[in-house]
């Protein structure tokens, strides 16, 4: 009886499966024709988005971005937050000296996100790029490599 049954489950499976699929490629013919343009659209769209972006996009802090830093940690409300995350993440002098640009941050020492609620101000990156707290530095650093692309003391 159970094998029964279970064979009944899988044809009905088998032949739902079959005819969503049919369905499916049916809705997707249909609706390829129109979306064409707006393809071609975007893409061009997308292109001269793409040419401001690399104007725009740079290896430095931009100056409202050192100085929103700078401003949120010389907050008073955000002395806490700033001793922690020093006292979390702290450095040797000769570690500190290795944190320079066109280097990278050796992987013993640990890196901390800024805040949300100091990210959320700053500009956008892009996804390779990341802004992280290391002792009493802000650092923007390549995810992948590591490497220091702009260093601010804070």
């Amino acid at each position: 009886m159970n094998s029964s049954l279970l064979k009944l489950i899988l044809f009905s499976c088998i032949i739902f499966q079959t005819s969503c699929d049919i369905t499916f490629k049916r809705k997707v013919e249909k609706e390829k024709k129109a979306p064409v343009i707006i393809d071609e659209q975007l893409k061009s769209s997308k292109k001269v988005d793409e040419n401001k972006e690399t104007e725009k996009s740079t290896n430095t802090f931009t100056k409202n971005d050192s100085e929103l830093i700078s401003s949120y940690y010389l907050d008073k409300t955000n002395s806490t937050i700033r001793k922690d995350m020093i006292m979390h993440t702290k450095i040797s002098k000769e570690q500190i000296k290795k944190l320079v640009v066109d280097e990278y941050v050796p992987r013993d020492v640990q890196v901390m996100p800024l805040p949300l609620k100091l990210n959320r101000k700053l500009s956008f990156l892009t996804l390779d790029k990341l802004r992280v707290q290391i002792g009493t530095r802000v650092i923007l650093m390549n995810v992948k490599t590591r490497r220091i692309l702009d260093v601010i003391k804070i």
